[in-house]
């Protein structure tokens, strides 16, 4: 393509530096897709397929949406796995200016995405970096929109096996990996499909409906010296003892992949990420995949009005804490004192007048954890600036109502909520209450924080007023009722005639453009105005845009106050959530103990319990390790059989995340795992059953 414009030379140009994605390239209000781009959006989107030089022996296919509308188009397009740059312009088009440079400013990726429109409040967004060197495997788990960050690594012959399960448990939405990784994980995760790739991109975004998007990075991305030094620098530590990763290296590879990844993509330091937790298999219960499927912990299989354990105990205010309740689901404490604790603070939470004060409070704070991520990601908009505030005004009445907590665990958890009132009162004084969606628009900053900023917009308003003025002064003067004085990017502001009229404008008019129906305009005068409007103006968004990322900069130094606070108010909101279900439907605190006795009396299903309409009936159940190691249970189908069985795993479960249990008494052991075979459509809420599968 030697005879290319200006205009698609610079994008071929950014193009080439990102293969593998759909380029976003901005054009005024449209992003555009040139090429196979083009055609790939188009057939995705269901959008209008056109060209460029459509009479040319070679037409350049494009399409477009408009840029206030591309976060919707983005999201769909994320969603079946593919990977989008963002390109947009990094200079204003002024007069003069033929060409505006543009960059791309991130990529947007399954695993990668911080929008609003790509995530779900409920549920973590998890990236995941896999490697394996022998027999030894390493795995890591990033949550960019929050900075959540963990690793593991597993060794021995079934190392593979345990490390896929592992993939599976975290559920991310893409894993990067080196090429023979890579293939690997495509034959494990979605059948070797690459019908998805991008023309080009060798199966990187390959991705089936099943399983989460694999993409291949260089192998130096797991390089072990050099990221070893970057997850230091990241956290600003010497060594990575401290978080438990000596002698760890293929989980030091692996988080360093992933922590490099992230920060290519979202092309910023990501300075939210300060910590990682190194974390074994025997940390937590172990659920597979398959158990939590048949248990329906955190979705179901049933008809679409059934409702899984999680949705059954979600009643957080927070999407922080509805994430947080996901993971105490999925990897259950096998710490008797942990989950101790936080049974004792669910036992102070029942009290009704405490949980909701606290429960009041929390439906005026925002997500936290996202909040801080976007604001350390340079994609925080001064909307975001402000619910952070309106947050952090909520601290001084949490600490308040937690003074005179009795449980070790609410006392802890209000020494971690820090109250930040310079950063509260900054904000307020600094962010007008209805800031606009862009910064470019005007009116983020409020009144009366900078002296100059108050004199340019006295500036330009008074300059408004004159040019307003202007018309009704020129209609006078030349009798055109008419005539009107507008403006637009292009030529800025000019004087409107009619046709008919354009014989009477005066003769120190000069004539702008001619339109079919009107003449257009300018004077001496109203360029005069037009310049102090325009000048004040640009030097208004410039000024704005400057204080506005001082000020985000300076609630960016406090962040690992902020995510304190968050992760502390997060378990909060989980607590007064378990209290408030277990108030509402009956349950009772488990007693613990370090035998191997399950002790259950007056147990219930919790989920089918909720879905009856008439009383469920309870069940006493009694295990131990030695006299009474098995429970045959028969009956008639749909009898409760497989109900009851269930019934067991989950009491069980719930008890080892804090949570009270549907029973009238129950005293259970620690235990590491469950194992479930149960009917692979068994739906009893729902009326359905099958006698194929049972439980062991």
């Amino acid at each position: 393509m030697e005879n290319v414009t200006p205009m698609l030379r610079q994008y071929l140009e950014i193009k080439k530096l990102y293969p593998g994605t759909l380029l976003f390239f901005r054009l005024g209000d449209f992003y555009e897709l040139f090429n196979e781009d083009a055609i790939t959006g188009a057939r995705e989107l269901q959008i209008t397929l056109t060209a460029r030089h459509k009479d040319s022996a070679n037409p350049i296919p494009m399409c477009g949406v408009p840029h206030h509308a591309a976060a919707n188009y983005i999201a769909r397009l994320v969603r079946k796995g593919y990977r989008i740059a963002i390109c947009e312009q990094s200079e204003l088009a002024t007069k003069g200016i033929k060409l505006v440079k543009r960059e791309v400013v991130r990529v947007i990726t399954p695993g990668t995405a911080v929008d609003q429109q790509l995530l779900d409040s409920n549920e973590s967004v998890f990236l995941a970096a896999v490697c394996q060197d022998g027999d030894t495997c390493g795995a890591a788990f990033l949550d960019v929109s929050t900075g959540v960050f963990s690793a593991t690594q597993i060794s021995g012959a079934n190392s593979w096996e345990s490390i896929c399960e592992c993939v599976e448990s975290f559920a991310p939405r893409e894993v990067v990996a080196e090429e023979s990784v890579a293939i690997r994980l495509r034959q494990r995760f979605n059948g070797g499909d690459s019908e998805n790739a991008l023309p080009g991109f060798r199966d990187d975004s390959a991705m089936s409906s099943s399983g989460p998007t694999i993409t291949e990075v260089e192998a130096r991305s797991f390089e072990l010296v050099d990221g070893t030094s970057a997850l230091a620098n990241q956290f600003h530590v010497r060594e990575l003892d401290a978080f438990g990763l000596r002698d760890r290296t293929q989980a030091i590879r692996a988080a360093a992949a992933a922590l490099r990844y992230a920060k290519d993509t979202q092309r910023a330091a990501a300075e939210h990420i300060t910590d990682i937790a190194y974390f074994e298999s025997v940390d937590s219960m172990i659920l597979d995949p398959v158990t939590l499927r048949n248990l329906e912990i955190v979705e179901t299989r049933g008809e679409s009005g059934s409702r899984s354990l999680f949705q059954l105990l979600n009643c957080t205010i927070t999407g922080m804490g509805a994430r947080l309740l996901r993971t105490w689901l999925l990897r259950p404490s096998i710490k008797r004192s942990e989950i101790q604790t936080r049974l004792n603070a669910v036992t102070e939470l029942t009290d009704t007048m405490l949980r909701e004060k606290i429960r009041f409070l929390l439906k005026k704070v925002s997500d936290l954890e996202r909040l801080i991520g976007r604001l350390n990601l340079n994609s925080a908009s001064a909307r975001d600036v402000i619910a952070l505030g309106q947050s952090l005004s909520q601290v001084p009445a949490i600490n308040e109502t937690l003074s005179d907590a009795s449980s070790l665990l609410l006392q802890v958890l209000n020494e971690n909520i820090f109250p930040q009132p310079k950063l509260t009162d900054l904000i307020e004084r600094a962010i007008s209450d209805e800031p606009p969606v862009n910064l470019f628009d005007g009116g983020t900053i409020r009144d009366g924080f900078d002296p100059e900023l108050d004199e340019l917009r006295t500036i330009s308003r008074s300059a408004k007023q004159t040019i307003a003025s202007f018309e009704e002064q020129e209609r006078t003067r030349t009798g055109i009722a008419t005539l009107k004085v507008r403006f637009n990017n292009v030529f800025g502001y000019y004087i409107e005639i009619s046709k008919g009229n354009a014989s009477r404008a005066p003769e120190d008019y000069e004539r702008r453009q001619t339109l079919a129906n009107a003449e257009r305009f300018t004077t001496p005068q109203l360029k005069e105005w037009e310049a102090k409007v325009l000048g004040a103006e640009e030097k208004i968004i410039a000024l704005e845009t400057e204080l506005f990322n001082r000020v985000r900069d300076e609630v960016r130094a406090e962040t690992q106050k902020l995510q304190s606070t968050a992760r502390a108010i997060a378990t909060l909101d989980v607590l007064a959530s378990l209290a408030e279900t277990a108030s509402l439907r009956n349950y009772v605190a488990p007693v613990l103990h370090d035998g191997d006795e399950i002790e259950i009396k007056g147990g219930r299903h919790p989920v089918v319990e909720a879905a009856l309409r008439d009383a469920f009936v309870p069940n006493d159940a009694y295990l131990n390790n030695s006299t009474d190691r098995l429970l045959i249970v028969t009956g008639a189908n749909m009898g409760g059989k497989s109900t009851i069985l269930r019934q067991i795993a989950l009491i069980q479960v719930m008890a080892q995340i804090g949570s009270f249990v549907p029973a009238s008494f129950a005293r259970l052991p620690i235990i590491d795992r469950v194992w479930t075979r149960v009917g692979a459509s068994d739906d009893l809420a729902s009326g359905r059953c099958t006698t194929r599968r049972r439980a062991v």
